[in-house]
C-alpha cells in the first residue's frame, strides 16, 4: 500500500548516499551527486547581488529550523550538522543565521510531537500528511506570493520541471508546501541484472522474453550451482519482475473503466504468482527467501551465490561494489530490460517519488529568507563550476555535506537527465565541455577510473551511466519512448489509505509467499484477496477514488 512509494523514496536516496561512500574522486570537480528526470531546466545567468532572488539582508535576519541526522556526512575538525560551511555560508553571503533547534534520526516522530502541542520551528521539512495536517490547523504559510517574488529563475524551472509535485503542494490553488522534489524519473525503471562472465562463458544471448530469463536461470545453476533469481522477503525484488505480465503490484492505477484499482490484487498479478510459483519448485527462485532480508539477499550476490537479481538502477553501488571486490572485475553485473511473457519489453511503473516538502510557521516575519536559502543550494549545485572556486565547491559539496541542509535545500528534478546526457557524450568524444555541474565531473572521473583500473569504487557510476549498457541508457529509453505507467495516486494518501499503514500489504505478502512455495495452490489468490478486501482493502480503494474524484 504505502511500502513501494517508501521504498522508492528510500531506495533513490540511497543513490546519493552510497554514491558518496563509494565514489573515490578527490578532483573538486568530481563532487556531490545530484538529481533527475527527462524535462531540462535552463541554465540562469551569473548571480546578481541586487537581484531580491539573492541579495543580502540589511539587517540580520534568524531562522529556526530543525533536521534529521545525517550519519554518513564528514566535517571538518569543529563543524557538525548544525555548525557547518552551509550555516556560515548563510551568514556570510545573505545575512542570515540559520539555527538548529534539534536533530533526531526518528524526525517524524519528534515533528509529530512538535505539531501536537503547537511548539514548531520558522522553517521546516514535513511529508504529505503531514503538510495536509498543518493546512487544515492553518499551522502553515501560504507561500504562493513569496515563492513567485522571490523565487530565482532556476528554482522556479525546477517546479515547471516536475509540475505534478508542485501542485501537490497546493490546497485550493494556494502554495503551503514546497517540494523538494526528487531524483528524477530516470531513476525509476527497474531491471534484471546479470552477471557477465556467467553469461559469456555460456554465450548466452540477451534475455527477449521471460522464458529467456527462465533458461537462463537454469543454465546459471547447471554450470554453477546455487540458485537462479536473488530476492528477499518482503516480495519487493520479486514484484519488480511483475511488469513482464502487465502487473503492477503496490502501484493504484486505472482501470478500463476509469476507476481506481489497487494493482497487486488484480488478475495479472495472479499469472505472475503462477510463474512464480514453478520457478520455486525449479530451484530458480533462492529457496531461502522468506527468511532473507535486504542484507542477506545481497550477501549471497557478493559470494558468487547467484547470477541474476532484479533490481533499481543503482545495483553498481550496492553490491556492486561488494561484488567486484570479492570476485574480481570479471563478476561484473549489467542490467537489461525486463521483457514480457511475449518478447515485448515490459511498460515500467512509475511511483510518486517526492517525499517531503518545505513549509513556513505562519506568522514568521521573513519567509522570504527561506526562499534565498533555497536559490543559493540551487546555485551551488547546478551552477556553481565556473563560477565558484573549485575550494568552495570542494568544501560545501564534498564528503556528503550537500545533504545536511535538511529543509533548506530543492532537487533539481532534470540534472540526473541531463548529467547522464553530458557525461555519456564526454565519454564518446573524450571532449569534457559539456561538463558543467560537480556531479557530472564525478561520474565521468569514475567511469574512466573503471574503465582504466577497474577499480571497484568506481564501479556505481559507471554502471549508471558510463558502461555501454549503462542503466541509465536504458531507464533513457523507457522516458523518451513514455513505456511506463505512473500510479493515480500522485500525491499524499488520503488518510483513510494511510491510515491501514502495512497492514494491507502484509496481507498480501504473507498470502502471496504461500503460494510462491507451494504450501497454497494458486487458487489461494481469491482467498487472498478477499482477506485484503474485508481487512480494509474496499475501503481503502472507496478512499483513494473519493479522494481523485472517481
Amino acid at each position: 500500500m504505502v511500502k513501494q512509494t517508501a521504498n522508492v523514496i528510500l531506495s533513490l536516496c540511497m543513490i546519493i548516499l552510497l554514491a558518496a561512500c563509494s565514489g573515490n574522486s578527490n578532483d573538486a570537480k568530481g563532487s556531490a551527486d545530484e538529481i533527475s528526470s527527462n524535462n531540462k531546466v535552463e541554465s540562469s545567468n551569473e548571480v546578481d547581488p541586487s537581484d531580491p532572488a539573492f541579495s543580502a539582508f540589511k539587517e540580520p535576519v534568524t531562522i529556526h529550523t530543525v533536521t534529521s541526522e545525517y550519519a554518513s556526512a564528514k566535517y571538518p575538525e569543529g563543524d557538525d550538522i548544525t555548525n557547518n560551511v552551509w550555516i556560515k555560508r548563510y551568514k556570510e553571503k545573505l545575512n542570515i543565521n540559520v539555527v538548529t533547534d534539534w536533530v533526531s534520526d526518528e524526525y517524524d516522530t519528534k515533528l509529530n510531537l512538535a505539531i501536537s502541542s503547537n511548539d514548531l520551528p520558522d522553517v521546516f521539512k514535513v511529508n504529505a500528511s503531514q503538510l495536509q495536517q498543518l493546512i487544515e490547523a492553518d499551522m502553515v504559510m501560504d507561500l504562493t506570493k513569496v515563492f513567485n517574488d522571490y523565487a530565482s529563475e532556476r528554482l522556479k524551472g525546477y517546479m515547471e520541471a516536475d509540475a505534478d509535485s508542485f501542485e501537490s503542494g497546493k490546497k485550493d490553488g494556494k502554495l503551503y508546501g514546497i517540494p523538494q522534489l526528487h531524483w528524477g524519473l530516470i531513476d525509476q525503471p527497474d531491471f534484471i541484472w546479470i552477471r557477465n562472465d556467467w553469461k559469456e562463458e555460456l554465450k548466452i544471448e540477451d534475455p527477449k522474453s521471460v522464458a529467456d530469463v527462465k533458461n537462463i536461470a537454469l543454465e546459471f545453476i547447471e554450470k554453477h550451482g546455487g540458485y537462479g533469481i536473488a530476492v528477499d522477503q518482503t516480495l519487493d525484488y520479486l514484484n519488480l519482475l511483475a511488469i513482464a505480465w502487465n502487473a503492477h503490484p503496490d502501484m493504484w492505477i486505472e482501470d478500463e473503466a476509469g476507476k481506481i484499482v489497487y494493482g497487486s490484487v488484480q488478475p495479472e498479478m495472479k499469472a505472475a504468482l503462477t510463474e512464480w510459483a514453478d520457478w520455486y519448485k525449479l530451484g530458480i527462485i533462492d529457496p531461502e527467501f522468506a527468511i532473507k532480508d535486504f542484507s542477506a539477499m545481497n550477501a549471497d550476490i557478493v559470494a558468487g551465490k547467484v547470477g541474476i537479481q532484479p533490481y533499481f538502477q543503482w545495483w553498481g553501488y550496492n553490491p556492486g561494489v561488494d561484488t567486484l571486490s570479492n570476485l574480481g572485475k570479471e563478476a561484473i553485473f549489467y542490467p537489461y530490460l525486463i521483457p514480457t511473457t511475449d518478447g515485448k519489453e515490459a511498460k515500467q511503473s512509475f511511483f510518486f517519488a517526492n517525499g517531503s516538502y518545505i513549509v513556513i510557521k505562519k506568522g514568521f516575519k521573513n519567509p522570504e529568507a527561506a526562499i534565498k536559502l533555497l536559490n543559493d543550494y540551487a546555485y551551488i549545485v547546478d551552477e556553481g563550476v565556473g563560477k565558484e572556486s573549485s575550494e568552495t565547491l570542494s568544501a560545501l559539496l564534498d564528503n556528503d555535506l550537500a545533504h545536511v541542509v535538511g529543509a533548506l535545500r530543492v532537487l533539481n528534478p532534470s540534472s540526473d537527465y541531463e548529467q547522464f546526457e553530458a557525461v555519456s557524450a564526454a565519454l564518446l568524444s573524450k571532449d569534457t565541455g559539456g561538463l558543467t555541474t560537480a556531479g557530472m565531473w564525478q561520474k565521468y572521473n569514475n567511469s574512466v577510473d573503471f574503465l582504466t583500473n577497474a577499480t571497484p569504487g568506481a564501479v556505481g557510476d559507471y554502471l549508471q551511466q558510463g558502461a555501454p549498457k549503462a542503466a541509465y541508457s536504458l531507464s533513457k529509453k523507457i522516458l523518451d519512448s513514455k513505456n511506463y505507467v505512473k500510479t493515480a495516486l500522485w500525491g499524499a494518501s488520503p488518510e483513510a489509505l494511510a491510515s491501514y499503514g502495512t497492514t494491507l500489504d502484509d496481507i498480501l505478502t504473507e498470502g502471496f509467499t504461500k503460494i510462491i512455495m507451494g504450501a497454497e495452490s494458486i487458487d489461494y489468490f481469491d482467498t487472498v484477496v478477499q482477506n485484503w478486501q474485508t481487512a480494509g482493502g474496499d475501503a481503502a480503494t472507496e478512499a483513494v477514488n473519493a479522494a481523485y474524484g472517481k
